[in-house]
């Protein structure tokens, strides 16, 4: 009886090597299954990512850029790291085993990045919300009209995305994460670049020969209307500015 019993502590201290485990093709499709989740809630995650990669189910919309949303997505992508741990890799091709430690490896770095804050500085002179913001007409499909009625819904969610940007960088201000003087200084005359290139109007000259001049009027009118509402062309700013 003692060796029954002594077998069963044994069985359950023993590592997973000597444990009862999946078959290793279970396993191998359990991993795949989560590689495919993982994907597809990135993509979900990041319209604009999706869009890149040619995934247009999310055209219509911009990311999330709140504290709370990056709290949420941090906590999902830690729900996927405790997943992806919990399959046992023992017997795993090459390939299969590449897979899962870089996976592992990225989602352990970005719980790193996490803990350090990194999000609260989400702009400097190379990058952020306005260089994204600004490659926007050159970043999504214009090649029908449900495509720019698509690039219509992201410019009416602009102010929301940059209300947002400003939470996190307010965050960041409280903490004491800011960049360098020397970098955030270069900030203003880019955004001011930006504003005076018009890029945003950009559309209303690039129509695809097949639309009807109808729809080209009626969408002109749609992009520039969201554009001066949303104060992103210099015309607009000049209306919005009193006079002095």
């Amino acid at each position: 009886m003692r060796y029954i019993v002594f077998g069963l502590v044994l069985a359950a201290i023993a590592p997973p090597s000597f444990a009862q485990i999946a078959p290793l093709a279970d396993r191998v499709a359990r991993q795949n299954a989560l590689f495919e989740e993982f994907y597809q809630t990135s993509l979900k995650n990041s319209p604009e990512r999706a869009t890149a990669y040619g995934d247009y189910r999310y055209n219509s919309q911009l990311g999330q850029y709140s504290l709370a949303e990056i709290a949420r997505q941090h906590a999902e992508a830690d729900n996927f790291l405790k997943q992806l741990q919990a399959i046992p890799t023992e017997g795993m091709s090459d390939k299969d085993l590449l897979s899962h430690q870089l996976l592992e490896r990225q989602l352990q770095r970005e719980d790193v990045n996490y803990s350090l804050k990194n999000y609260e500085m989400p702009v400097n002179q190379q990058n952020g919300i306005h260089t994204r913001l600004a490659d926007l007409p050159l970043s999504v499909p214009l090649d029908s009209v449900e495509h720019y009625q698509d690039y219509i819904s992201r410019l009416r969610q602009i102010p929301r995305v940059l209300e947002q940007t400003t939470e996190v960088m307010r965050q960041g201000e409280k903490d004491g994460l800011m960049p360098p003087n020397l970098v955030l200084e270069k900030l203003p005359g880019q955004c001011e670049g930006i504003i005076a290139a018009n890029p945003f109007l950009r559309p209303t000259t690039t129509f695809p020969a097949s639309f009807s001049e109808a729809d080209k009027k009626r969408l002109t009118q749609e992009i520039t209307a969201a554009v001066n509402a949303q104060g992103l062309s210099r015309s607009s700013e000049v209306r919005r500015v009193p006079a002095h």
